[in-house]
């Protein structure tokens, strides 16, 4: 891999601008039908925006040689989610029960369209010396990338799902086992961005019951043994822009996960240990340029937490991933056994906060993290670099009014010593990303 640019470097373009819009709206209520028993319903909506000219230059050697494209992207979201469920507890000879029963519903409708330029008249530069360059011209490849002043309906998806579980505990709630079940259906639809004529190959239903359980024992008040299973039914990632299915959905994930783990609480220390498994199809990037769910995914991992306050005033918090992501299962083998691309195979962060007396509600807090290598391609020839960096910042709570309104005012810096590193890679292996450099960052928060 090249080495990142200077943090005071910029690699794109002027001309190049994104603008997002974002409108949502949620409600939730619950209503207390006995002591024992709840209703509850929410409702949400969002609608979002995005049109942008993007230049991301793509590299042609390590000397930092690059391409510059061009991408025109307008691309118009519009989803709705709503639940609706009753649970409540209650007791059957020395079992006591917790049960819940729901319904949850979401649609998502996308407007997709999209300009591009040709790579015979794509500009060159250098991500070390970046010079201006000007602005390649753009074209709908025929219309292929739809109508860019008003795209119609590329794709959409709608999911829905009933749920019941039953929490049992016995031995005065020191064992509670959980038994759960979801019916979950996925519908997916994609359209043509000319014509607005739906496309059978990109259509795709699914459904299923899906078991959940889980145990917890607490041998003591204070530990806490668990193990459980869970699975989902969801839609899979819309094809990234470097693929020549750009905005197509990949079809239906259906995931499993297990866990075991110990969680403790002594008050002021305690942590956690946990080791689990996730089985999930994975979409990759082939040789053509197509975006799908050609391969199997498996993550393997341990998770430790722990915190705790040595000293009154002063809180300690860490945190600690080892993770192995394996590609188990892919198209005619191609890769099998590989890492997959752009997760660490370790992450740790380390937090502290300090209470400053006397000024109260004024707190000094600190933050280092740690990302190990990961791989940028499938074959696991190019990797990036492990990087930690250091965020320090100071925050301030006080109360603004007789009825004590909160408000907290922060003020921080990220990578206080101006780490120069490659911070990511997406999942296609096309676009890594360059960690941002020392900043500056203040925020005010209030409460009504």
């Amino acid at each position: 891999m090249p080495e990142p640019p200077k943090n005071d470097r910029n690699f794109s373009q002027k001309w190049a601008y994104s603008d997002i819009e974002n409108e949502f709206g949620m409600w939730r209520s619950e209503y207390d039908i006995t002591d024992s028993w709840t209703a509850y319903t929410g409702l949400g909506a969002q609608h979002a925006h995005e049109e942008g000219i993007y230049s991301a230059p793509k590299l042609l050697d390590k000397s930092g040689n690059a391409t510059v494209s061009r991408l025109d992207t307008n691309r118009i979201s519009d989803s709705v989610s709503g639940m609706a469920g009753i649970r409540g507890n209650f007791d059957t000879g020395f079992v006591s029960h917790k049960v819940n029963v729901g319904y949850s519903a979401m649609t998502k409708n996308e407007k997709i369209a999209w300009k591009m330029s040709a790579a015979a008249d794509n500009p060159t530069t250098n991500i070390y010396h970046n010079t201006g360059v000007a602005m390649p011209d753009s074209s709908n490849f025929s219309g292929s990338g739809g109508k860019y002043s008003d795209p119609l309906t590329s794709g959409r998806t709608r999911t829905q799902g009933w749920l019941l579980s039953d929490t049992l505990g016995v031995l005065d709630d020191k064992l509670l086992f959980t038994a759960g079940a979801r019916h979950q259906k996925v519908v997916i639809r994609g359209y043509n961005k000319i014509t607005g004529a739906e496309n059978d190959a990109d259509g795709f239903d699914g459904s299923r019951w899906m078991p959940t359980y889980g145990v917890v024992y607490k041998p003591w008040e204070e530990i806490s043994l668990y193990a459980n299973h869970t699975e989902a039914l969801q839609p899979g990632e819309t094809a990234p822009r470097s693929a020549n299915n750009y905005g197509q959905s990949t079809g239906i994930v259906h995931s499993k996960q297990n866990e075991v783990g110990v969680k403790a609480d002594f008050g002021r220390v305690g942590g956690s240990l946990a080791l689990f498994e996730i089985k999930m199809p994975s979409a990759i990037l082939d040789d053509s340029g197509h975006y799908g769910l050609d391969a199997e995914q498996r993550n393997r991992g341990v998770e430790l937490n722990v915190f705790g306050e040595p000293m009154l005033g002063m809180r300690l918090n860490a945190s600690a991933t080892w993770l192995q992501a394996e590609l188990t299962k892919t198209k005619n083998g191609v890769n099998q056994g590989n890492d997959a691309i752009g997760i660490p195979s370790f992450y740790a962060v380390l937090g502290a906060e300090y209470d400053i007396k006397p000024i109260e509600g004024l707190t000094a807090t600190a933050r280092v993290n740690h990302s190990g290598t990961q791989y940028a391609d499938l074959a696991n020839t190019k990797k990036l670099d492990s990087y930690t960096t250091l965020d320090l910042g100071m925050r301030y709570r006080f109360a603004v009014n007789h009825n004590e309104n909160q408000m907290t005012v922060r003020a921080g810096i990220d990578n206080v010593t101006n780490e120069n590193y490659w911070s990511s890679v997406d999942d296609s292996g096309t676009y890594i990303t360059q960690g941002e450099p020392r900043t500056f960052k203040v925020s005010v928060g209030y409460e009504f």
